[in-house]
């Protein structure tokens, strides 16, 4: 590049987040209609001018930092475009446009309780269909980060540089587990001592709410021998079975308590994880509106938090 403004095709970069989407180049090809000799041309051609490589050929296919920053334009033009031609049907008194398409990322946990509500408000009221990631509430923004989605559920407080944060507020997990399994380790109560080398599940290896409980109880952890179990559903299923004991957000766990199918470990302590909103201040109208949407829901589910927003 020689510091002039670069001309590029649309199509091409609209190729190239096909790519990116879809991991493969014939998937890509598929998406778009057209032949996968007619996407890598498109891509080569793209990579020439903008002198450097964007996409790491593999399975799947990756972008590099440059071909990241194409995508991410890619996506805001779409929407772009998608509030431009709802505007002018508008004005045209025609129907509305087909839904736009919105990539962004979700800790699983909020995507198993609260957040298929804002699914659901989401296409009917705004017309939005969701590429969703999930991933844990610690690690959702490196996808704002490198521009993988647009707008994030993260549980880390401080902004992505040149992103706004919302407060959403707080998701309460409770350490559970069957009652079968609470009687046969727990019987004098949940300690330190009765606890350690007890079976536990954590969601991956990067899950420490455990260890978070155990300090906010005990001041102190022990080691516990831990299943990794990554998948919501089947997490607090091996808690209702009696594999081990976990944290499961109250939301869900207290139908399981009123059922007699989960006890909890210790009432009166809960680990709080604050959840919060980050998308660009760049952003577009629609994403703004999804913003208010997702706070909305919010509010109804999870627990007043103290942040502002910033």
């Amino acid at each position: 590049m020689d510091g002039k403004l670069l001309k590029l095709d649309y199509d091409a970069i609209v190729a190239l987040a096909a790519v990116v989407r879809e991991g493969r180049f014939d998937l890509a090809a598929n998406s778009l209609n057209v032949t996968q000799s007619a996407i890598s041309q498109r891509i080569k051609q793209l990579e020439d001018k903008v002198g450097s490589v964007l996409i790491v050929r593999g399975r799947p296919c990756v972008p590099t930092e440059a071909g990241l920053h194409l995508c991410r334009y890619a996506e805001q033009v779409e929407l772009l475009q998608h509030e431009l031609n709802d505007r002018m049907n508008a004005l045209a008194g025609t129907a509305g446009t087909v839904a736009a398409q919105i990539r962004i990322s979700v800790n699983n946990d909020s995507l198993a309780t609260w957040f298929p509500h804002v699914i659901k408000r989401a296409k009917n009221e705004l017309g939005i269909r969701f590429d969703i990631f999930p991933d844990d509430q610690e690690h959702t923004e490196t996808r704002l980060k490198t521009g993988e989605a647009l707008a994030v559920v993260t549980a880390i407080e401080t902004p992505v540089q040149g992103c706004r944060r919302v407060s959403l507020g707080a998701m309460d997990y409770i350490a559970v587990a069957s009652p079968e399994f609470f009687e046969e380790n727990f019987p004098d109560g949940v300690s330190l001592k009765s606890l350690e080398n007890t079976a536990c599940l954590a969601f991956d290896r990067k899950d420490t709410i455990q260890d978070q409980w155990m300090m906010n109880c005990f001041g102190e952890t022990v080691r516990v021998l831990t299943h990794m179990v990554p998948s919501y559903e089947g997490y607090v299923a091996c808690c209702v079975n009696g594999t081990a004991w976990g944290l499961v957000p109250s939301v869900a766990a207290r139908a399981y308590i009123e059922r007699g199918e989960l006890v909890e470990l210790s009432p009166e302590n809960a680990v709080r994880v604050s959840l919060h909103w980050q998308t660009s201040t760049q952003s577009s109208e629609i994403l703004r509106r999804l913003g208010d949407l997702v706070l909305e829901v919010a509010k109804e589910y999870l627990s007043p938090d103290m942040y502002r927003e910033e």
